[in-house]
């Protein structure tokens, strides 16, 4: 039950300083006990109605009063619970040293809240958290530093030249949490407005264009450069010359090359299926290793984090869980036919992370060498060849 939400601070600190009861009053019309409080300005309060009964709340000394009233009433009273200070300090009169330890842990308690334990990053869409947190860090904000050697003002105009993509941060202290806020600039081609050309980023024979602004210098079936200017930002009109931002798609059949090498020896080291967990718990900063001894054995790594919260609310407290699977060393030997079909699902692999959905094989050859096969492929595809560049504008005589 919540003492304090209905009553005002002082008389609930006054209440706890000189000790309350919850009593229960049962037997011949209990609910005159309400008209005796009444006429005698005993206070109570949190009154409840029960089948058999009456539950209320007052302090020692209207208990005694009300007691004193009560005599020759065929009322009869139970004390349920005690709270306040007397009671408590009856109960711990000889445990003077875990007195001692609990006003010393409030004490730590009340100044480890002039430091930040925890940081969140609100906002935040395109750009890692880590990214930002890392930034944080340059500019001395990080886990366990000192609240007064924050400005957030100062604070949130370094962290914008940290990071480019940050239009705009600000810092937000909540007693030992710290909140990033922060917002994203639009990545929005559109939005250049400084003049520029379209020039080619390939060579290659035009086969579509589709240009929004920009003055075309080519034309489909043209034959370019890698380096040309595709589009100009330069427009001549019978009022003068204009700049603008040329804008468009240039599309062109070119011709790409890749090379992909394979040796008939490869060392790889595969996992045994023996795994062993170690952890780290981090309290308020600080990271305690649960473990002794380094690892001598191969192995690959990885590790999770669990952080904790309590009513709601995270709390500098994480443990580390690293995870070592160990591995043994293999050598594989591989033969001309394995190895021209790792070659060709290489290739495959190359063209799907470039997203080239149509493309036709030119050529494709293969060097035979005592220790590795080499395959070299050209293609044939259609891609958009612009590519935006600023234009150098003099403005001297």
């Amino acid at each position: 039950m919540n003492f304090v939400v209905g009553e005002n601070m002082i008389i609930w600190i006054y209440r706890f300083l000189n000790g309350f009861l919850r009593v229960k009053f049962y037997g011949e019309f209990p609910e005159r006990i309400l008209d005796i409080s009444a006429k005698n300005l005993i206070s109570i309060w949190n009154t409840q109605i029960l089948p058999d009964g009456i539950s209320a709340f007052l302090t020692v000394r209207d208990f005694l009063i009300l007691s004193s009233h009560l005599s020759g009433m065929k009322i009869r009273l139970h004390i349920e619970k005690r709270y306040g200070a007397p009671f408590i300090f009856k109960r711990y009169k000889k445990r003077a040293g875990l007195l001692i330890g609990v006003l010393i842990f409030l004490l730590f308690l009340e100044y480890m809240t002039g430091f930040v334990w925890v940081i969140d990053v609100k906002g935040n869409k395109q750009t890692p958290q880590n990214e930002i947190l890392k930034a944080c860090k340059n500019i001395g904000i990080y886990e366990g530093v000192k609240i007064s050697k924050i400005n957030p003002k100062i604070s949130s105009q370094k962290l914008l030249l940290e990071i480019d993509s940050l239009a705009w941060a600000s810092l937000n202290i909540e007693g030992s949490r710290l909140t990033v806020n922060v917002t994203e600039t639009k990545n929005n081609e559109d939005n250049k407005a400084y003049p520029c050309n379209l020039i080619a980023n390939f060579d290659g024979i035009i086969k579509k264009m589709d240009i929004k602004t920009g003055n075309s210098v080519v034309k489909v079936g043209d034959t370019v450069k890698k380096g040309d200017v595709l589009v100009s930002g330069i427009i001549e009109t019978a009022g003068g010359t204009r700049f603008v931002a040329s804008k468009g798609d240039v599309f062109a059949v070119v011709n790409k090359s890749y090379t992909f090498k394979e040796n008939y020896k490869k060392i790889a080291f595969t996992e045994t299926g023996k795994v062993k967990n170690k952890y780290v718990v981090e309290v308020l900063g600080f990271k305690v290793p649960l473990f002794l001894g380094k690892e001598t054995e191969n192995y690959n790594f990885s590790y999770k984090i669990k952080s904790f919260s309590f009513l709601g609310e995270q709390i500098p407290v994480k443990i580390y869980k690293k995870s070592f699977r160990y591995t043994k060393k293999t050598v594989l030997n591989r033969d001309e036919k394995a190895l021209k079909e790792i070659l060709e699902e290489r290739m495959k692999k190359a063209f799907e992370k470039e997203k080239l959905n149509e493309y036709k094989v030119i050529s494709k050859e293969f060097e035979y060498k005592q220790d590795a096969i080499t395959m070299s492929v050209v293609i044939e595809t259609n891609k958009n060849i612009s590519q935006q560049e600023k234009l150098l504008i003099s403005t001297g005589n």
